[in-house]
């Protein structure tokens, strides 16, 4: 089963993809909306995915 996508509907959440699949996802809240997204995709990189 996946989640639908959503992107840019949901500022400063971000889902985990791996293999197609949206295992997870991390959100952030705290500065502008766009960098709350950056700083969730920063750490999904930190654990290599």
């Amino acid at each position: 089963m996946s989640a639908p996508a959503l992107q840019g509907m949901l500022e400063g959440g971000v889902p985990i993809m791996k293999d197609g699949q949206c295992i997870g996802a991390v959100g952030v809240s705290g500065v502008k909306s766009s960098e709350d997204a950056q700083i969730a995709k920063a750490g999904i990189a930190a654990i290599g995915l």
